[in-house]
């Protein structure tokens, strides 16, 4: 049974992974995403504490960049439709150590042919990928 060390209090796996993947939809999209979030900080040290290996650079920009369109509306059809959906459009910035990468520079990542968009996910996906993360 994994145990919480801030409280030196047990808890059980099912438990841990339901405050985990609640910690993970707390994201609120902001325009600057950073390691040094407090919310990211929480579900480090909760999947510390599952014993889960922490998230690769290229895991913690997809997660950001999938975090920043949370409340974008699906399908996007066009690149100005893509930056629009991000909380501080172009300037949108995504971070991981001295890895900083904006929605603007994404953007340069992508092609005309690889929209339509149907979810956050898949952009995330492509410009990972695109960024040789």
């Amino acid at each position: 049974m994994p145990t919480w060390k801030y409280t030196d209090t047990d808890v059980s796996k099912a438990k841990a992974e339901e405050s985990l993947k609640a910690v993970k939809g707390a994201c609120f999209g902001c325009r600057t995403h950073s390691a040094d979030c407090p919310i990211a900080g929480a579900a480090g040290a909760i999947s510390d504490m599952l014993g889960c290996e922490t998230l690769s650079v290229r895991e913690q920009i997809h997660a950001q960049i999938a975090g920043a369109l949370k409340g974008a509306k699906f399908p996007i059809k066009t690149p100005k439709d893509l930056i629009a959906a991000f909380p501080d459009g172009a300037a949108t910035t995504c971070q991981v150590g001295d890895l900083k990468m904006t929605a603007g520079d994404a953007g340069k990542l992508l092609k005309a042919t690889d929209f339509p968009f149907k979810n956050a996910k898949a952009v995330a996906d492509l410009i990972v990928d695109r960024a040789g993360l």
